[in-house]
């Protein structure tokens, strides 16, 4: 475990460096990542069938497995070859933290819940059942949907915020000995100072994404190959920036 270092701000361009980078380091290891994902998803799967206790488990782990794949980016960096046992390191190595970042994350999804239901609860519901009534009134419509903006903007940038202060706090929980309200600062600082890379970052994911969605329609084998490599280079990439905020050399 290393030192706790102060995070650094990067130049715009290394945005892209991290995407670069990230879908380097998982063709290192292609088979590897294939098998820890293929994992993954059904342990997603498997959460969403138990409707409550599900997603509230989904949350509380996500954390733990997030930091195990740390590690297992680590690994492939050095050379090494990525494993399904690098997916489950965040249960034996500095698991009461990580459980604990879990559970800001089931509390604030629970807090972001009832202010959905105070705010919009009964608009919601209303605008469910216009959706699916080829009858409802258009004009009806836009007034709910004008209503609900307000609560939308709010809970998107509360998400943002909250996407901002856990990007890296995995990562710093895994790697060094911060505490995790500490780890959910210096990621939250991190961050603040890297806007730039990081806009540039999201900015050229989400053409990524546009692109395979494209392809998807028109070659829909290619797309489909492509899309199986998303989720692994997003998050390759966020190793790639941690080490490249935190460390010296990457």
């Amino acid at each position: 475990m290393s030192a706790v270092t102060e995070p650094r701000s990067v130049s715009p361009v290394r945005g892209l460096y991290w995407i670069s980078e990230g879908f380097t380091l998982v063709f290192q290891s292609p088979f590897g990542w294939l098998s820890v994902m293929t994992v993954w998803f059904l342990f997603t799967l498997l959460c969403s069938i138990f409707w409550g206790f599900g997603p509230v488990l989904f949350s509380l782990t996500l954390p733990i497995f997030f930091a195990g794949l740390m590690v297992g980016c680590e690994k492939v960096h050095q050379g090494q070859s990525l494993k399904v046992r690098h997916l489950f390191l965040g249960f034996n190595l500095n698991n009461p933290r990580l459980v604990g970042l879990g559970g800001v994350n089931v509390f604030w999804e629970v807090v972001l819940s009832i202010v959905t239901l105070i705010w919009g609860g009964q608009h919601m519901t209303a605008f469910q059942g216009m959706v699916f009534d080829s009858n409802a009134n258009l004009e009806e419509l836009q007034v709910l949907v004008s209503d609900l903006t307000p609560m939308f903007i709010t809970l998107s940038l509360v998400q943002l915020l909250l996407l901002v202060l856990g990007w890296y706090a995995p990562a710093l929980l895994i790697f060094t000995p911060v505490s995790v309200i500490q780890a959910i600062t210096i990621s939250g600082k991190a961050c603040a100072i890297n806007v730039v890379p990081i806009l540039f970052y999201l900015i050229a994911m989400g053409a990524i994404l546009a692109a395979i969605s494209i392809t998807l329609f028109t070659v829909p084998v290619l797309g489909v190959l492509l899309g199986l490599f998303v989720v692994p280079t997003i998050t390759a990439s966020v190793y790639i920036s941690y080490s490249d905020v935190f460390k010296e050399e990457v």
